[in-house]
């Protein structure tokens, strides 16, 4: 019962998004802004503390179009990449540790941006520079125990893509490549991080 009660929920929830995705609106609420959120797939570069590629991340956005064709506006995103390291020995000063571990690079970047789109129909295809600081935490857990790592940066992400807005007064969909570079450097136990690169994409909803 539990269960039939669960999914009726769920499914009444996707219902009145729907309804309320199909509201009369003006495509991407203003003809004067956008506004993204999206679901973000990260595969780190050069990282030899937590390298696997993840979709455990999201951005989100707005901006603002002083002309027709730019836009300036802020950005926030997340996202977190993990790697399993077996067993091993760390020596770290006079302690010898035999250990496996699972590491994990949270990053934290936000800024500004600068957006210029091509097109002002349906199909939008545009290319953006986001500049700002870059928080990430390194993280080692092992046994029952944690070690971490704050680090601070300077970030920077060229990106390419695409709004589309299939039907009028509604929402639309967003795409986008991008590569980031922010300059975090941090060591934990025997592990170094200088810089970090990332390559992806981002997937999710424009208004």
């Amino acid at each position: 019962m539990k269960t039939i009660q669960y999914f009726a929920k769920r499914a009444a929830a996707v219902l009145a998004i729907a309804a309320l995705a199909c509201l009369p609106m003006k495509a991407q609420v203003s003809q004067d802004a956008y506004y993204n959120i999206d679901w973000q797939f990260n595969i780190p570069l050069g990282n030899n503390f937590s390298n696997h590629a993840s979709g455990w991340g999201m951005n989100f956005e707005m901006g603002y179009y002083i002309t027709p064709e730019l836009a300036l506006g802020a950005f926030l995103s997340y996202h977190t990449n993990n790697e399993y390291f077996d067993r091993t020995t760390l020596h770290m000063g006079t302690t010898a540790l035999n250990t496996d571990q699972q590491h994990s690079l949270f990053q934290l970047p936000f800024g500004v941006l600068a957006h210029y789109r091509f097109n002002y129909d349906k199909l939008q295809p545009y290319v953006a520079m986001k500049l700002g600081a870059a928080y990430a935490q390194m993280t080692s857990d092992y046994y029952i125990f944690e070690s971490d790592k704050d680090t601070w940066g300077f970030f920077a992400s060229p990106e390419v893509g695409v709004h589309f807005y299939p039907w009028e007064g509604s929402m639309g969909f967003h795409a986008a490549l991008y590569y980031s570079i922010s300059t975090n450097k941090g060591s934990l136990m025997t592990y170094e991080m200088n810089c970090i690169n990332s390559l992806g994409f981002r997937l999710g909803v424009a208004f």
